[in-house]
């Protein structure tokens, strides 16, 4: 790595100090502005053919590109007729060239031993990250609980311990948490749509009105949120409406890359859905 780094560094100073020194020795040269109003012509009919694929992209609308188009062909015709400034050329500064190419290579070097920080070009000892356990993650449960045992008005850190304890399988622990998180999760699909599984799974007896009316708000604020599209036709199903159930799932299919384990196992529960309600294709 430092030798990589040693040569490439070595390059650049060459080539930078190579360049300037052949200016000085040849001397300033000040070209013609044809090449200039070459150059902002072709810079021009650039913008304008990005003009054109933006109206074929529709992200802009006829009337401005034609507006564009009016003022970059205005700018196309000016720039067609080049100004009339003179080649000026200087005398080349021989000794200066010189001593540009010996010094300047000499002071970067110097400069870089002086300032920099020659050891962060080595390579870094590779480090394991250490795999979290079950334990860890209940010690910043324990630790999570006792910061809002001290600081209870804090909605983030209940949804954070709603969530954990929902991990955890603390399904009524998590239920009294979400509660407690409830100004933040009201704008937040999913925020509502875990709670609404936490609430079926604690009741015993599915979703109840409360969990319904969590989904039902999770999907107006979101239609297409998979997770609560996902539950709303398991909803459905538990009512006895397969056909809902259905329409909820193709909604989440639709989503998911095709051939995926997701998309397979999905499109497994619509077929079994299928089969149970007597092989009656729903369209």
């Amino acid at each position: 790595m430092t030798l990589i780094f040693v040569a490439i560094a070595v390059m650049l100073a060459a080539a930078v100090t190579l360049w300037l020194g052949r200016t000085l020795w040849r001397g300033h040269t000040s070209e013609s502005q044809i090449e200039h109003h070459a150059v902002n012509a072709a810079v021009l009919r650039d913008q304008l053919a990005e003009l054109e694929q933006d109206v074929v992209n529709q992200t802009l609308s006829v009337h401005d590109f034609s507006a564009a188009k009016q003022e970059i062909q205005q700018r196309v015709l000016h720039e067609a007729v080049p100004g009339s400034v003179p080649v000026l050329r200087g005398r080349g500064d021989k000794r200066a060239a010189v001593a540009l190419i010996v010094v300047l290579p000499l002071a970067t070097i110097l400069l870089y031993l002086s300032l920099g920080n020659p050891a962060a070009t080595l390579p870094l000892p590779s480090q394991s990250v250490p795999m979290m356990t079950q334990a860890d993650m209940k010690n910043m449960v324990e630790s999570l609980e006792a910061r809002l045992a001290q600081n209870a008005d804090e909605p983030a850190g209940w949804l954070m311990l709603a969530r954990s304890y929902r991990y955890f399988g603390q399904y009524k622990d998590a239920v009294a948490a979400f509660s407690k998180a409830a100004p933040i999760i009201q704008t937040d699909p999913l925020a509502l749509t875990e709670y609404a599984e936490t609430l079926a799974r604690s009741s015993g007896t599915g979703f109840t009105r409360e969990a319904m009316q969590l989904l039902e708000r999770a999907l107006i604020l979101d239609p297409r949120e998979p997770f609560a599209l996902t539950l709303a036709g398991t909803a459905a199903l538990e009512r006895g409406d397969r056909q809902v159930a259905i329409e909820y799932w193709r909604q989440v299919l639709d989503q998911i890359p095709v051939g995926s384990k997701a998309a397979q196992i999905v499109a497994d529960g619509i077929e079994r859905t299928l089969q149970e309600n007597g092989n009656a294709r729903i369209p």
